[in-house]
């Protein structure tokens, strides 16, 4: 007996001296940058670099994408703030939670249309919606919100992230951007919009001064031994652009000035990925690394929304840009112009409103070798061309985190990426969807698709109803229905709903039946003080 014993603990000392280590709890971060387009990046979404790509530096961006998956349609689940920030929060689609404008946005300027009833005050902890950082929380997370919230509205619960489930919050509150200024000291009645951020060195850049107190919260995590989630939700490069000191001299190569302010911002955020990345590397600062934590963190990087180009940025046309190293480049700025090859920007139903940069990596994975977790084996340098959408955030982040998702399957309107990193089969259940009953700034007939509207993407299709005046009676500005094939025509430039009628009432229909079934709010038609007519199933599309 005595030797049947001794040979099996023998065995069971050779199993356990070959096993892999055991997987701790893993750390998520989301890197959440504001306003950032697809194209406001040196790594290349579309197929191949473009004119926009050499504009910009973003070394930490390139090094996270040698490091893991590169998502070239990814898509936030909004035109604007924070409809996608709830969205992630909730693993709901906005047309769902009715918080589908962004919060604090009042009016409309819409002469044909008016908002319908939505959740204004955004976020709030009584509310219905059981949040990602409230579920983490009760499974032994700790929940670390830095830099931009907008969650809820001002003077509301919802406005402090800890009432939402984080436990610490850093310069998190209602406003929807830097009103505090760029530049500490913050400006005086403002400096309340940054909470716990307190007075930094003089003449510190916000996205710095968060940065460092991002990285003093990983340190205490790190000290506590605790697995964390960080929203780490830069301000950058939301307006009021401001150059970034340290970095603007690097941009005076011939390009409008408010593009090299803006160029500056976007390095300023890459350099705060970089700080990150390395606290997780070295958490000492010493230089060995035997105290890491980067295998065990998840990076995901995204923007809430597309990138300005209707707005702010520089309308001068063609100009030559003459950077420190490499060739000229010649690049349009000009309205409609900044995200191309993609149509428009932020507040669009077009693709440059709402298609975004996506990267993910296990922050310590090295670019030529095995993936760094067995659990989620992403690997290095890879491209998904998958669409995927920021309702998936939360089913992901849950299923990385090892936690039941509680949304009952019938409100789920985002489903886990896992598989998909993984190389492992994965199946859209549903088509992605966008719905805008609002209008973001100016009217109607800009031809920028900033107007009221609801979306639809199925395959390679993309269809757009337009609210118009809400009446089809011939006058006015008409409902009307768009259609694109995105493989072939990633500018949206060739609408096919004449030339293929069937296919686009088809999908027409389709997202008619979702807005009914998730009882999303419709524009209330000023002439008639009634909900838009939405079309019934199979009705002919109107001439345009």
């Amino acid at each position: 007996m005595m030797k049947f014993l001794a040979s099996h603990l023998a065995a069971f000392v050779v199993l356990a001296a070959t096993a892999p280590a055991q997987e701790n709890k893993p750390n998520i971060i989301l890197f959440l940058v504001d306003d950032m387009g697809w194209q406001d990046t040196s790594v290349p979404f579309a197929d191949k670099p473009t004119p926009w790509n050499r504009l910009y530096r973003t070394p930490h961006m390139q090094d996270l994408a040698r490091r893991g998956a590169k998502f070239t349609q990814a898509y936030a689940a909004h035109p604007v703030c924070s409809p996608t920030r709830s969205s992630m929060m909730t693993g709901k689609n906005p047309a769902r939670t009715h918080i589908d404008d962004w919060v604090g946005h009042g009016y409309t300027k819409n002469r044909f249309l008016r908002s319908p009833k939505w959740a204004a005050t955004g976020l709030q902890p009584d509310g219905p919606h059981k949040t990602l950082p409230n579920i983490l929380a009760e499974n032994g997370y700790r929940t670390i919100h830095v830099g931009k919230a907008h969650f809820g509205g001002k003077g509301t619960p919802g406005a402090d992230p800890t009432t939402l489930g984080f436990d610490i919050n850093i310069a998190g509150s209602h406003t929807g951007g830097p009103w505090g200024g760029w530049i500490s000291p913050w400006l005086g009645k403002y400096k309340d919009v940054y909470p716990n951020l307190g007075d930094r060195p003089k003449g510190e850049y916000l996205t710095r001064a968060i940065t460092v107190k991002a990285v003093e919260a990983i340190g205490d995590a790190i000290r506590d031994k605790t697995p964390f989630f960080m929203n780490m939700a830069q301000f950058a490069v939301h307006t009021g652009l401001a150059p970034a000191p340290a970095y603007i001299d690097g941009y005076q190569d011939g390009r409008p000035k408010v593009e090299a302010d803006y160029a500056s911002m976007l390095e300023a955020m890459d350099a705060s990925l970089g700080s990150i990345l390395e606290k997780l590397r070295d958490p000492n600062g010493d230089g060995n690394r035997a105290d890491s934590i980067a295998n065990n963190t998840l990076i995901i990087f995204t923007s809430d929304n597309g990138g300005l180009s209707n707005h702010t940025r520089a309308k001068v046309g063609k100009v030559r840009v003459r950077p420190t190293s490499g060739e000229a480049i010649e690049a349009n700025f000009e309205r409609d112009w900044h995200n191309r090859p993609l149509r428009s920007g932020k507040g669009s139903a077009y693709e440059g409103g709402i298609r975004v940069p996506m990267l993910v990596a296990w922050a310590a994975q090295q670019p030529d070798g095995m993936p760094a977790r067995a659990s989620l084996p992403i690997k290095p340098g890879s491209t998904i061309t998958e669409p995927v959408h920021m309702d998936d955030f939360f089913a992901t982040a849950l299923d990385v985190a090892g936690v039941e998702n509680p949304v009952p399957q019938k409100e789920r309107d985002g489903q886990t990426l896992v598989p998909l990193l993984s190389g492992r089969a994965f199946k859209r259940r549903a088509p992605l969807f966008w719905h805008y009953p609002h209008q973001w700034y100016k009217d109607v007939g800009t031809g920028l698709g900033i107007e009221p509207f609801s979306a639809m993407r199925k395959g390679h299709y993309k269809v757009i109803y337009f609210y118009g005046d809400g009446v089809a009676d011939g006058e006015g500005s008409d409902p009307r229905v768009e259609l694109y094939d995105l493989s072939l025509d990633l500018s949206e430039s060739r609408n096919l709903a004449t030339s293929q009628p069937k296919r686009c009432i088809a999908l027409r229909d389709e997202l008619v039946t979702w807005l009914a079934q998730v009882d999303a709010g419709i524009p209330i038609v000023k002439a008639t003080d009634k909900p838009a007519a939405l079309p019934q199933p199979g009705s002919p599309l109107r001439d345009e």
